[in-house]
């Protein structure tokens, strides 16, 4: 009975992924992005390892109220995208996969010049994402610079 407990704690910190940004603070984007855990099952535009970086976006104009909100809109309409937190220049969200509703993190940080979007995506279960977090940013830069509010990627 014991053992197999232990196995069940083992398995169950192995299948976890890390959760969203922590310390966040209650107000502003004065703050940096988590990195990656050392699973491939994350990417963020604010890793120094290259197996997990995703360039960040690159906005066409500094953010402004209309500009963000049209940011916000664009990542909530991303498959199965759920808003946990919101406020000017940071969106906390999180992504259901279709068949088994496995939930992912997106988070959006807007950079200190406000021309910039730091990105980062992670699976919360499991070791490996099969390449899902990464797809998830570069469709919402896709779909950012279809809205004419971002670059394409360099």
């Amino acid at each position: 009975m014991i053992r197999s407990m232990g196995v069940l704690l083992v398995l169950s910190a192995l299948l976890s992924g890390c959760a969203s940004t922590g310390q966040v603070p209650a107000s502003g984007t004065d703050f940096r992005l988590d990195g990656c855990s050392p699973f491939v099952n994350c990417v963020s535009s604010e890793s120094d390892v290259s197996l997990y970086r995703v360039e960040p976006i690159d906005l066409v104009e500094p953010l402004n109220e209309e500009r963000w909100a049209r940011i916000r809109e664009t990542a909530l309409a991303l498959p199965g995208a759920r808003l946990n937190e919101a406020r000017y220049g940071y969106l906390d969200i999180t992504c259901y996969s279709d068949v088994f509703h496995f939930p992912d993190y997106l988070e959006v940080l807007a950079g200190p010049n406000e021309k910039q979007l730091a990105v980062r995506s992670q699976s919360m279960l499991g070791l490996y994402d099969f390449g899902v977090n990464r797809n998830r940013v570069e469709t919402l830069r896709k779909r950012l610079v279809s809205e004419g509010l971002a670059l394409p990627a360099k």
